[in-house]
């Protein structure tokens, strides 16, 4: 997949070519219905799971609907709504429970997690981590209209050995043309002992008979490091042109795992939606 980096290029170039009609915003319209959406495509590149040496590209559908205070979004298809850097991008269901000046309050539900031995050779023999549903609080914070910070607890709610997970980011948004948003993200996140055990352990009584890995109990800590770019670009006032580049860099447990064998790692997507 050579060409994503090519592509994201392209859509950069491309966003300063359409007609600046095209904006960002949905626009205003009475007679619009009372909810929005987008829908759309998007093709990832990226390691195999995190710490892995190889790596997989695969397409996923863009989705966003709200209605009301709440939205349904896989793929980030949320965030195409109306650009308004709410926290209306996560997966899932969301429900926007607080707006109150600076502040921001939400709370999300979305099926997530699980991988399979299958999924890479590194894998064999270790347990599956099944997929389960994870509930989501999210607190946000506006420094200025373009530099915010977002933080969020994800937690399994099904005990099914997901754990927990706390995503602290902070964002700066550059405007290169009236209807582009280039978005910079850095941040960290921490987990629990049981997040770690399940993807980056090694149980010992695995450990020697289904595989060679040497036995390991990681405990809870600091997971990963991240910086990301992304771009989004209205090419008119339906469709929708995005990318994005990121890096994570695991730490501590997670790092010193015998299942991470290359603890930094890129990953590239873009993607095209339709928004009503």
């Amino acid at each position: 997949m050579r060409c994503l980096p090519c592509l994201l290029a392209s859509a950069a170039t491309l966003a300063l070519t359409v007609p600046a009609a095209a904006q960002l915003r949905a626009p205003a319209d009475p007679s619009r219905e009372s909810y929005t959406w987008a829908l759309g495509l998007r093709i990832d590149h990226g390691a195999s799971y995190m710490g892995s040496n190889r790596r997989s590209t695969g397409a996923r559908p863009v989705i966003g609907l709200e209605l009301g205070r709440f939205t349904i979004s896989t793929g980030g298809g949320g965030s195409l709504l109306d650009f308004d850097q709410d926290l209306r991008s996560s997966s899932g269901v969301t429900a926007r429970l607080i707006e109150r000046g600076r502040w921001r309050l939400s709370a999300g539900l979305r099926l997530g997690g699980g991988r399979k031995s299958g999924d890479d050779a590194m894998l064999q023999g270790l347990p599956d981590v099944r997929r389960t549903l994870r509930g989501r609080l999210a607190l946000g914070y506006d420094f200025t209209p373009d530099v915010y910070l977002r933080s969020s607890v994800n937690q399994d709610l099904l005990g099914r050995e997901g754990g927990a997970t706390w995503l602290n980011t902070v964002n700066v948004i550059f405007r290169p043309a009236a209807r582009s948003e280039l978005t910079l993200a850095a941040g960290f996140t921490l987990a629990d002992g049981t997040y770690m055990r399940s993807y980056f352990g090694v149980p010992a009584e695995r450990s020697g008979v289904t595989t060679p890995l040497p036995a390991y109990r990681p405990s809870a800590g600091l997971y990963s490091t991240h910086l990301g770019l992304e771009l989004k670009t209205a090419l008119s006032n339906h469709w929708i042109a995005f990318g994005g580049l990121g890096y994570s860099q695991l730490q501590g447990p997670a790092r010193r795992s015998p299942l991470t064998l290359k603890s930094g790692n890129y990953s590239v997507g873009v993607g095209l939606a339709w928004r009503n």
